[in-house]
């Protein structure tokens, strides 16, 4: 390492990413709980996929909070415009002497839907979403409950060491 941060602030920053995995298992339990208790009972319609469609929004939006984190830590100044995407292509560079990478390609490439949809959901206001790309991205959210949280405790291991040679 170039310049070994503070144990304190390793532990902080794993902290920060423990809270949010709970978070991120939260939101993807209300995800599971929308769609096999109250799509049932609503149906396929425009306002089911609104409820849905904040949801997988929530989810994203949590995850990316993460990953800002993550990148305020080692320092990265992210550019104001497309920073978005900027900060998940960052999260999956291994940087030599610094960290190990964050997400793997599937992971990203399913973020990366998540993130394009969020960003249409917020600047594009509609009610009445597709909901063939609702069911895409439930299946992306279904592959990322298995698999994000595998890769952010992998992370966490990463930086546990990286606090234990802070303190030694």
């Amino acid at each position: 390492m170039t310049a070994t941060p503070e144990a304190s602030e390793t532990t902080h920053l794993d902290a920060h990413i423990n809270k949010h995995l709970a978070l991120l298992a939260e939101a993807a339990t209300e995800i599971a709980t929308a769609c096999s208790d109250d799509l049932p009972k609503l149906g396929r319609t425009s306002r089911a996929a609104v409820m849905i469609a904040g949801l997988i929004e929530n989810y994203y939006t949590c995850a990316e909070t993460v990953f800002v984190r993550i990148s305020q830590f080692f320092g990265n100044h992210l550019p104001p415009d497309r920073w978005h995407r900027e900060l998940l292509e960052r999260m999956c560079l291994d940087v030599p002497e610094t960290r190990p990478r964050v997400l793997s390609d599937a992971t990203f490439n399913d973020l990366l839907e998540l993130m394009r949809f969020r960003h249409f959901k917020r600047y594009y206001f509609v009610t009445a979403y597709d909901w063939e790309r609702i069911d895409s991205l439930l299946r992306r959210i279904a592959r990322l409950t298995d698999h994000l949280p595998e890769e952010l405790q992998a992370f966490r291991a990463f930086l546990r060491q990286l606090s234990e040679t802070a303190g030694s």
